[in-house]
């Protein structure tokens, strides 16, 4: 029987699927040194984020004819290395859209309303911090998204119906032309960050997006805006971050991805107080853990019964898995 590793315990749900047509292995969490040996006779292996899926991994891994991703993101996984190798990458696409939109109105809904700050607050014992007044309203800002797919459109129905929030938009592979939401797209990105009370990250981690926010871009931001960052760490400058946000250049940030995971205690958003950070966890509920890994075990057991699976991030390699039939 076809083996498959998993870099992390996955629901029982995802087990099932894969019951009877696979031996199934869990990797004890965090061990990589473990994974890299369980792969030496994998068929797949189920992936989350803690994994940098490199070219050495896969060569030590001579079975190996699926990776999939237990998420939407494959920045941690060699694509072209797999690709190379006729290694078939799958993720999961669109199934942690819901919830990373609510991760993403609750990050600006908290750092709006100063939540984190107000309840430690209280703790100590500093009831006057009421009268502070750092709390700012969401009702008719403008909220500009870098990004305008799934998920960002998401973020963009919820903000205009729950809090009237007007919104721009800047995504270069959108065509204006074609969306009837209540949407005012920008022609440069530069717009976005001039005008915007508040900033979201919508995009994936690419060479063209590596520290595609950078200091440039921070400093077109108005002194009371926000940035709001649930896609990918590398795409934000964070140095750069940090230093506006501790000069009090921008009003705040709401950070749950980091460029290294976890992040150093040297990273200086660390020491910021006008930030709220969460371990990525945008995508982590208790609802879309389990949804994502049945759809990535949905990908493998597809793969394994001579299907083709539903997402495939590098299909160029199809041609090379000749068991697969036609069916999308």
């Amino acid at each position: 029987m076809k083996k498959v590793v998993l870099s992390h315990r996955i629901s029982r749900e995802a087990i099932k699927i894969l019951e009877g047509v696979a031996e199934v292995v869990v990797t004890p969490e965090g061990d990589a040194d473990r994974f890299a040996e369980l792969l030496e006779e994998a068929t797949a292996a189920i992936v989350g984020t803690s994994i940098k899926f490199t070219a050495a991994l896969m060569d030590g891994a001579p079975q190996l004819r699926v990776i999939s991703r237990t998420g939407e993101g494959v920045d941690n996984i060699d694509v072209h290395a797999a690709t190379a190798r006729s290694i078939l990458v799958l993720n999961t696409v669109g199934v942690n859209t819901a919830s990373v939109a609510e991760h993403t109105v609750a990050l600006i809904v908290g750092i709006s309303k100063q939540l984190v700050f107000l309840d430690a607050q209280v703790r100590k014992g500093n009831f006057q911090a009421r009268r502070l007044y750092l709390p700012v309203d969401l009702e008719g800002k403008t909220l500009g998204l870098i990004g305008y797919g799934k998920i960002g459109r998401m973020v963009a129905q919820k903000c205009l119906q729950a809090f009237n929030m007007r919104v721009i938009a800047y995504d270069p592979y959108i065509s204006p032309a074609d969306e009837t939401d209540k949407i005012e797209f920008c022609e440069t990105i530069e717009e976005v960050f001039k005008e915007a009370d508040y900033v979201s990250i919508h995009v994936p981690l690419t060479d063209s997006t590596r520290n595609l926010v950078d200091n440039r871009l921070l400093s077109l931001m108005k002194p009371t805006a926000y940035l709001i960052n649930t896609s990918r760490g590398g795409v934000v400058c964070e140095k750069s971050l940090a230093e506006k946000l501790r000069k009090n250049e921008i009003a705040g940030a709401a950070i749950d991805v980091f460029a290294e995971e976890p992040p150093g205690l040297e990273n200086e958003l660390l020491n910021c107080p006008n930030v709220i950070l969460t371990p990525h966890t945008a995508a982590l509920t208790k609802e879309c853990v389990t949804k994502v890994s049945m759809a990535a075990a949905e990908g493998v057991r597809d793969y394994l019964i001579g299907k083709r699976p539903r997402s495939v991030v590098n299909p160029e390699v199809l041609p090379s898995h000749p068991l697969l039939s036609g069916d999308c």
